[in-house]
């Protein structure tokens, strides 16, 4: 196959209701006018194959073809020297001495100019991932909040609804001590029991979670670790000890007696 690209050296303005050819140099402001090649050249090309022009190659925008020759036939079919896109590449070891010097060219000496590097790409990843790592630490932040305020909640409750059974159960010669250790193995039950619940869900809704989140992001890969639960159990055995003991010299601020007309 070929195909006909045409090389434009000049183009004319004019009206599009007279047909009057416009001066480039003086064209209206309060009138529409249109442009047209004027002296061009038409050259067939082979096609040799049909790619898809990667954007890192490409030239940045869209709506027409793109092709790619030589630098000599373009040069030489064009009839200019002008250099729209040039790309390079260089060793590893000297990498960190071009990043450099094409950010003082582009930076001082030609700031017209641009470039881009794969020092560049890597700072965008980077700070797209952060910007996923800070969102997922606030929400991580804000959820983890919400279950520990969720964790108190539910051995205060279980608590204060029993004020009467605990008082009867010390009326009846159940010691302080002994009210106090079973009031401690009770939240080390609710932890335990939190830490385990949280496990469980976090192996069944991690996979599943995991493939629409590898659909969406390429760069996303699933990794499971029990770090975070490990982390929080200690904070949620502490609660589960400390809650029940405050709770417990609040009540034994009064007397049995005291308890019992209180819970009546």
């Amino acid at each position: 196959d070929t195909v006909t690209l045409r090389y434009v050296t000049e183009y004319e303005y004019y009206d599009p209701e007279t047909g009057e050819i416009l001066d480039p140099g003086n064209l209206p402001d309060d009138q529409p006018y249109r442009h047209r090649a004027k002296a061009y050249q038409d050259i067939d090309y082979q096609v040799a194959a049909l790619i898809t022009v990667p954007r890192s190659l490409s030239y940045r925008y869209y709506g027409t073809d793109e092709f790619v020759m030589s630098d000599r036939t373009f040069i030489q079919d064009s009839g200019t020297s002008n250099v729209m896109y040039y790309a390079c590449d260089v060793s590893d070891e000297n990498t960190a001495g071009m990043e450099a010097f094409l950010a003082d060219l582009t930076n001082k000496q030609m700031p017209q100019f641009d470039y881009e590097s794969k020092a560049t790409y890597a700072a965008e990843f980077d700070s797209f991932r952060n910007m996923f790592l800070m969102l997922g630490g606030v929400l991580s932040f804000i959820v983890g909040l919400v279950g520990v305020l969720n964790f108190l909640n539910a051995i205060l409750t279980s608590i204060l609804t029993r004020r009467h059974e605990l008082a009867m159960l010390q009326s009846i010669g159940m010691t302080g001590k002994q009210l106090k250790t079973m009031l401690i193995w009770e939240g080390l039950y609710y932890a335990l029991g939190a830490v385990a619940v949280s496990l469980l869900l976090s192996i069944a809704a991690g996979p599943l979670l995991s493939n629409v989140l590898a659909g969406i992001f390429w760069f996303f890969t699933y990794r499971f670790t029990v770090l975070p639960i490990l982390l929080v159990a200690p904070v949620f055995t502490l609660l589960g000890i400390a809650v029940p003991l405050t709770v417990y010299r609040a009540f034994s601020r009064h007397s049995v007696v005291e308890r019992l007309r209180e819970a009546e």
